[in-house]
This record gives C-alpha cells, sequence and structure tokens, in this order.
C-alpha cells in the first residue's frame, strides 16, 4: 500500500481491496469523503460521501446513479480518498441498493461477455404474478424481468387460475393482488397455503380497509405486504422491496412458518400517563410481520413498560400496522414518531430504517434521530441499542426476530453490558432464519424462543 497526506486523506492502490470495499468503508465512516478511481485503462471517476450515504458521482458527461454504475464496473485501478464535501446531490437510494444493483448489472455484463457452456444454465428466480388488471399484469412482467433479473414464469388473473398453476409448478414467489374477480386473493391465499405452499406477497390499494385485511391475512403465512403502485415513485419503491424479497426468497425456509391464531379485540386499554422505566425493544425483517402477531397482542399489559417495535416493511405500512395491532392489545398502540416521549403502556412501530437514539429529556425518555420514510438509509442499531441500554440498562429487554439484517454485534454486547436481555427467535421456526443463526454464534443471547412462547418469557420475574 502507497501512502500519502496523512492530514487530507491517503492514495494509493491496495491490493485485493475491492472498489465495493472502499465504498463501504467510506459509507460507515459517515463524514465527507471525495474518493476519486482511475482505472487500468486511465478513466477518471470521482464519487462522494455524506451521512452515510453516497451523494454524488461522476464519470465524464454522466452523472449520479449511471456514473456509480459505471465506477463500480471497473476491474481494477487505483484511487484516492480525501476529506472533501460537494454541494451537489445526484443520488438518493442507499448505498445497499447501489452495491446490490452494481453488483447484479456486473453479473449482467459478464454474461453477456462470456458464454454459457452446454452444461450450465443460468438460475433466475421465478415469479407467478396473480391479478386481474391487464395493464399491472404486464407492468409487474416488464418490472421483474427488465429490472430486477427475475423470471416470471405464470400469469392469472383470479385465485382460481393461481391454484391451477400451483398445481403444476412452484415459482419462488407468487405476486397475489388481493382484489380480484371469480377468487378474491384472500380466499386464494387460504388455498395456497393448505394445497400448495409459496411465498407469496400481497398486493392492494393501501387504505384502511384493505390494509386491515392484507395485515390480518398475513396470518396464514404470506411473507411481505406491498401497497400497488399508482406513479412513477411508488413503482421504483415496489421495485427495490421485489429486489429485496427476491435476494433472499432462495434461503427462505417455508416450512417453518406456522399461522398465527385468529386473533380477538379487546375492550379495556391502558391509559400511558407516566414515563415509561421497562423497555420492550423488538426488531425484525422478513417473515418477522407473521410473527409479531402471535407476540403483540399477548404481551402482559404493564402500566411501566413501553414496546417499540421496528419492522423491516414497505414504506408507508407503519401507520396501518399501527392501526391493526391497535385492536388487539391493552397497549396503546402508535406509529413511531421521533421526539414523543415513550410513555408506560404504549406500543410504537416504525421502520427499522433511519438513524435513531433514546435519551431522556426532561423526566422522559424520547426517541431522537433522522427517519427515513424510502427505506434508504440503513438502521444504526449500534446507536440505537447502545443509547437505550443506556436508559433503560437492566429493565430492557431486546427481542430478534426472522430476517433482522442490520449490523447488531456491538449493540448486543452494550445491552449485556448494562443487564439487560436478548431474546432470539428460535431459527427453526423463521422464515429467513440466516441472520438469527449468525447471531447465536455470538453467544450474546438469553434464551431462543418460539415466538409464541416469548411474552410468557418476559412475564417471568428474572432471577
Amino acid at each position: 500500500m502507497n501512502n500519502t497526506s496523512a492530514t487530507n486523506g491517503f492514495v494509493g492502490e491496495i491490493e485485493g481491496l475491492s472498489l465495493v470495499d472502499l465504498v463501504q468503508f467510506a459509507c460507515l465512516a459517515g463524514d465527507d469523503r471525495k474518493l476519486s478511481v482511475l482505472s487500468s485503462d486511465d478513466n477518471l471517476g470521482v464519487l462522494f460521501f455524506s451521512n452515510n450515504e453516497i451523494v454524488h458521482a461522476e464519470f465524464g458527461e454522466l452523472v449520479g446513479e449511471e456514473a456509480f454504475f459505471r465506477i463500480m464496473s471497473w476491474p481494477s485501478g487505483t484511487f484516492s480518498m480525501l476529506f472533501d464535501k460537494t454541494n451537489d446531490r445526484t443520488i438518493d437510494s442507499s448505498w445497499n441498493f447501489l452495491l446490490l444493483e452494481a453488483a447484479r448489472r456486473l453479473d449482467e455484463q459478464q454474461k453477456k461477455v462470456a458464454p454459457v457452456k452446454e452444461d450450465e444454465q443460468v438460475i433466475l428466480p421465478t415469479v407467478l404474478v396473480v391479478d386481474d388488471s391487464r395493464f399491472f399484469t404486464k407492468a409487474f412482467v416488464t418490472l421483474f424481468e427488465d429490472q430486477i433479473n427475475a423470471k416470471v414464469i405464470g400469469t392469472a388473473t383470479n385465485g382460481k387460475e393461481a391454484l391451477k398453476f400451483l398445481e403444476m409448478q412452484t415459482p419462488d414467489l407468487v405476486t397475489l393482488d388481493m382484489t380480484m374477480p371469480v377468487m378474491s386473493g384472500d380466499v386464494a391465499l387460504k388455498h395456497i397455503m393448505i394445497r400448495s405452499p409459496a411465498p407469496v406477497v400481497l398486493l392492494s390499494n393501501f387504505n384502511d380497509e384493505h390494509s386491515f385485511r392484507m395485515i390480518d391475512f398475513m396470518r396464514y403465512g404470506a411473507v411481505d405486504v406491498v401497497a400497488k403502485p399508482i406513479n412513477p415513485d411508488s413503482w421504483r419503491l415496489i421495485g427495490r422491496r421485489l429486489q429485496y424479497i427476491l435476494m433472499n426468497v432462495r434461503e427462505f425456509c417455508f416450512e417453518n412458518l406456522s399461522r398465527a391464531k385468529n386473533l380477538k379485540p379487546v375492550e379495556h386499554k391502558i391509559t400511558p400517563t407516566q414515563a415509561a422505566k421497562k423497555l420492550i425493544l423488538i426488531l425484525s425483517g422478513l417473515g418477522g410481520m407473521l410473527e409479531l402477531q402471535k407476540i403483540i397482542p399477548t404481551l402482559e399489559p404493564d402500566e411501566t413498560t413501553t414496546v417499540l417495535v421496528l419492522q423491516n416493511m414497505y414504506p408507508g405500512m407503519a401507520k396501518h400496522l399501527t392501526s391493526y395491532f391497535n385492536s388487539f392489545t391493552p397497549y396503546v398502540v402508535t406509529t413511531l414518531n421521533l421526539n414523543e416521549e415513550l410513555l408506560g403502556g404504549q406500543c410504537r412501530i416504525g421502520n427499522c430504517y433511519g438513524r435513531r437514539q433514546i435519551v431522556f429529556q426532561g423526566n422522559a425518555p424520547v426517541v431522537l434521530g433522522q427517519d427515513d420514510q424510502l427505506n434508504q438509509l440503513p438502521l444504526d442499531a449500534e446507536s440505537l441499542l447502545r443509547s437505550a441500554s443506556e436508559v433503560f440498562g437492566s429493565l430492557m429487554s431486546l427481542i430478534l426476530l426472522s430476517g433482522v439484517d442490520v449490523d447488531l454485534k456491538n449493540g448486543m454486547e452494550a445491552v449485556k453490558e448494562k443487564g439487560g436481555r436478548i431474546i432470539l427467535q428460535e431459527s427453526e421456526s423463521c422464515l429467513l432464519p440466516g441472520p438469527l443463526e449468525a447471531l447465536k454464534t455470538l453467544a450474546l443471547e438469553d434464551s431462543c424462543l418460539r415466538p409464541e412462547d416469548i411474552s410468557a418469557y418476559l412475564a417471568q420475574p428474572r432471577a
């Protein structure tokens, strides 16, 4: 490695270090940096970073994401990284998404250059699109095949057609519209889970009626809920969400899923009046929304405890999830709004993105930070868990559910240092167990439990 300028940054080349490594380092550093890359054939590209994100890219006349993707396609070269900033903002996507998309494009480029051998076959994730609208069906086929790099192996206009298809083939993923003639999506979902189990993503318009039914029908084993696109921005959002699901779909252990019980509305609600003294913090990813239906309604009511749920979900889902759970628990369920006091008897629900930390303001804990409505800013789990453990200490319980995919090691260590307890969902009950199995190797958890057993465990007095 060749080093220069110790005050302004460093320049040179590092054998074996990829451009992806440099980008990840600059993003995780969190400060303002400029990365200049000179390819082996003398092409110059520049990337700017700020607040843990890539904010601008330049290559020739190209700027923004296309410039970034061109730079990331270079196999080798030299670099310089300096402390510098720019007023230009041409990139809004999260760095995780950009790196994944860059890898996908590079794979496609290599496939075009390298001929496929006769005995080799590129296996793309497969999808069944179920929708009675020709427009949406065609649009989803284009989205999957042209932008997400998946193969649509079938379409259906109603639930009956979908069931017939699933008797003959098993796709990696099914997108299922909720409102269709002949057999609606919710009825079709029941039959799919009984007769031809497959990962299903439910789609519908996000209004109070439809969203409540969609979340309720997740009890039968749907893996996610997304809104039907209504404009170009929402098409981009759903494209990112479906791409994220398909990146993980072949790691799904669908046989692990078990239905949640039919929930009953509660009659009596807690009246939150005092600052929370205890915290139940739940972090959840793919597959976790189903498990929340087994946990939140069964939590023992406690006027001193606040429940904070951060679920990796489609943007805008938090308010619908809040409305749903508020019917089935004594806790008062609201969406997570930053700078509001955490009171005992409350359950706050937010997305598993953005920067959050818990601090005392006055006589009550509050959640501060930066929210992210577009799911582009990864959750800074270390900051959240360290600050939460400072405030609540041994009165904090951390629950980690299926598919939670943020960096948790340092945060979990902070929870243990302050006497808090950590509960992992038993991996044999997870839709996406890989992340939790990795966390088990740290041996920091107090217990691994099925979701059905977590509330009873929390109710037990600690030794």
